[in-house]
């Protein structure tokens, strides 16, 4: 009785949520170590591939195991001049219905991931990684272009309504690949979507019950399926972007060359992580 009474309430004129309140996060000292530890690792790993300055590096975070998936959240990173490797990523903050594009440090990304979840590092092709080098340099306005700041952690990847995190990275992806088989540039997110229905993209499934969707209409800003067909709604079986999605579109197209990982590091006694 108490759910339905929300419920209606929520569809009251003039009701509406507070905003989702963003307080900061402090991890205790022997989870902060570790993720030093991993980043370090993670350098070490990444410095000793030979000639390779473009990788894909994908961490922990959201827990998909019902799913049967391992990691949530896929990045560029990119060794720059100064040496240094550096993510280049999509996130949305503090479960906002709003995205942006941040580039950061290895310590950064992996945060308290790093303590329970081994980091997925995909090599690409040298071919792409030319091209995303091009791409996700300088001013990296060709992958800002494919940026769509509405958020929604379960975005249909054919439509450019909403954008996840792995879908802006599955997006800049097929420009690399344009980019390089053709040397043709992808400037806007219709480009290419309609270039990975032609590569024969294959999204994952995720099936969300009923009380989940409504959870996420009600209650969540940062998830909606309004952007996805009616069949898809009705039976509860989502086409989204993930990380095994986007992995498997490159091995698809042999544009993987290597795979390999960085182990983490478990703290004992800490609490449960955050998305």
């Amino acid at each position: 009785m108490e759910r339905w009474l929300i419920l209606l309430l929520l569809l009251l004129p003039g009701t509406a949520l507070a905003e989702p309140e963003c307080l900061p996060r402090y991890p205790t000292p022997a989870s902060t170590a570790a993720m030093f530890d991993v980043a370090q690792a993670t350098a070490e790993t990444l410095d000793a591939l030979d000639d390779v300055d473009v990788v894909l590096l994908a961490r922990g975070g959201q827990d998909l195991s019902k799913y049967g998936l391992r990691h949530s959240h896929v990045a560029f990173a990119v060794r720059e001049d100064d040496g240094q490797w550096r993510t280049l990523h999509l996130l949305n903050k503090c479960k906002s219905s709003t995205s942006a594009l941040y580039r950061e440090g290895l310590g950064n990304f992996i945060g308290e991931t790093g303590t329970h979840t081994d980091l997925r590092v995909g090599v690409p092709s040298p071919e792409l990684r030319e091209a995303l080098k091009s791409i996700l340099g300088g001013d990296g306005a060709q992958a800002k272009a494919l940026h769509q700041p509405r958020y929604s952690a379960v975005a249909y990847p054919f439509s450019t309504k909403y954008q996840n995190s792995n879908q802006w990275v599955l997006e800049v992806l097929m420009a690399g690949i344009k980019l390089a088989d053709s040397g043709r540039s992808v400037t806007y997110r219709g480009q290419a979507q309609a270039w990975l229905k032609t590569y024969r993209y294959q999204p994952s499934i995720l099936h969300i019950g009923l009380g989940k969707r409504l959870g996420a209409r009600f209650f969540a800003d940062n998830a909606t399926t309004v952007d996805h067909p009616g069949t898809e709604r009705v039976s509860g079986n989502y086409s989204v972007v993930t990380v095994e999605s986007v992995f498997d579109f490159l091995y698809q197209h042999d544009l993987l060359v290597e795979e390999t990982s960085v182990a983490h590091v478990p703290v004992t006694g800490m609490a449960a992580p955050q998305p």
